[in-house]
């Protein structure tokens, strides 16, 4: 762990170093600009270093902490940090690479123009655009913390399933995903959530996973609050791979974790949320029912599977509509599409959209599509559908760029 941590450091000082020395040219040398802009880098710097070595050092240490959203609002000023200095690397190094090639090919080409590779004007040029990428991403993440991170948007969603009975026009599920309540700031921006999904007057409320980053008691502080929340024929939820306590290096296999995981499932009963572990529930509207399945996390690749499709879907009578929570929405294409028996709409969550992209009318775009080909809003094959909600809260980086904080209402006819 020391060795690596040791070389993880060396290289990005080494890049640092880079990125300094040809930035800090663009001030000149000596004036007040150019000496507060090498204090402020070196000590940011020095900060966000000596932040690694302790969490490196302390990992296996960890233990529950109650200053959860004081770890998210540090990490993200690292991660926004080291995003921008990444984007201001991007013309520097790509510069330089090309001025090696070129400066090569004047001796293995000999009749090649010989050219000034070391022209002050581009020079300038490349260090000032350097210095302006990378603070335009700075203040760009920055914004999304201060501007993004709880800006709860509603989303509405008419959704025509082949199954549905006619009786049931209209019908109404609000659903919310990846809270991680470690995240949030206070109880207040939570109640703000739960005020708007009881003003939709819902008739189903479900939660796709992701209700803390790492531990149960992140959730007891908001317990009381999620309470509240009402819908006609009750509350679900299932859990999402954060959910298990799998991130912190304890062994499914000790008590701690163990214990951390049966506190999680009392946490759910709590909140009054009917946790769905790979089984299923008949929900009766009147004279009609419809099935509501959930699934432990499944996902693709290194995610565990603790999903069991087949267990869940046993009792599922395929006379009724069947509405599936899984929390991964790689679930759908790798299981759920060709399952035996039909599943008509999967509700999934897991990839916040990464919290950063556009979402506009008639556009959308985010990195995070390079991994996940369903990973925001509606998506249909063979007439069965999934919706991936871009999730309430917020990991890793406690805030929001282009990709807001979701609640989704869908009116299922």
């Amino acid at each position: 762990m020391l060795t690596r941590m040791f070389f993880f450091i060396a290289f990005f000082l080494l890049l640092d170093f880079y990125l300094f020395t040809s930035i800090s040219p663009v001030f000149n040398k000596g004036s007040f600009s150019n000496k507060i802009f090498n204090i402020t880098y070196w000590v940011i710097s020095a900060i966000i270093y000596s932040i690694i070595i302790f969490v490196f050092i302390n990992f296996n240490k960890r233990t529950p902490s109650v200053h959860f959203n004081n770890e998210i609002l540090i990490s993200s000023f690292m991660f926004i940090v080291f995003i921008s200095k990444f984007f201001a690397l991007i013309p520097l190094v790509v510069d330089d690479i090309l001025r090696i090639f070129r400066f090569i090919g004047q001796f293995i080409v000999t009749d090649l123009k010989r050219e000034n590779i070391f022209d002050i004007d581009r020079l300038k040029f490349l260090k000032k655009t350097s210095l302006f990428i990378g603070s335009t991403f700075f203040i760009t993440m920055l914004g999304g913390i201060l501007f993004g991170r709880y800006n709860f948007k509603t989303k509405n969603i008419n959704l025509k399933l082949e199954n549905w009975s006619s009786k049931l026009k209209d019908f109404k599920i609000v659903q919310i995903s990846d809270l991680h309540l470690g995240s949030f700031s206070s109880v207040k921006k939570l109640e703000e959530v739960v005020e708007i999904i009881n003003n939709e007057k819902a008739d189903l409320v479900v939660f796709t996973g992701d209700l803390v980053n790492n531990f149960h008691n992140e959730a007891l502080p908001y317990i009381s609050t999620l309470k509240k929340i009402k819908s006609n024929y009750g509350n679900y939820s299932v859990l999402g791979n954060h959910d298990y306590c799998d991130y912190v290096g304890w062994k499914r296999s000790s008590k701690k974790w163990k214990d951390n995981f049966n506190e999680m499932l009392e946490v759910h009963k709590k909140m009054g949320f009917n946790l769905l572990l790979n089984s299923s529930k008949e929900i009766e509207i009147e004279d009609e029912k419809i099935n509501l399945v959930g699934v432990e996390n499944w996902g693709a690749g290194n995610f565990n599977k603790d999903g069991d499709l087949k267990k869940a879907m046993f009792e599922v009578n395929e006379e009724y509509p069947t509405i599936l929570l899984s929390h991964d929405p790689s679930h759908w294409s790798a299981q759920v599409l060709d399952f035996q028996k039909r599943i008509d709409l999967q509700l999934s969550g897991h990839t916040h959209g990464m919290q950063f992209g556009i979402d506009i009318p008639g556009f959308k775009w985010s990195p995070v599509q390079w991994r996940y080909k369903q990973w925001s809003g509606l998506y249909e094959n063979s007439k069965k559908f999934i919706y991936v909600n871009t999730g309430v809260g917020n990991l890793a980086y406690a805030g929001r760029v282009g990709i807001m904080p979701e609640i989704t209402v869908l009116k299922i006819s």
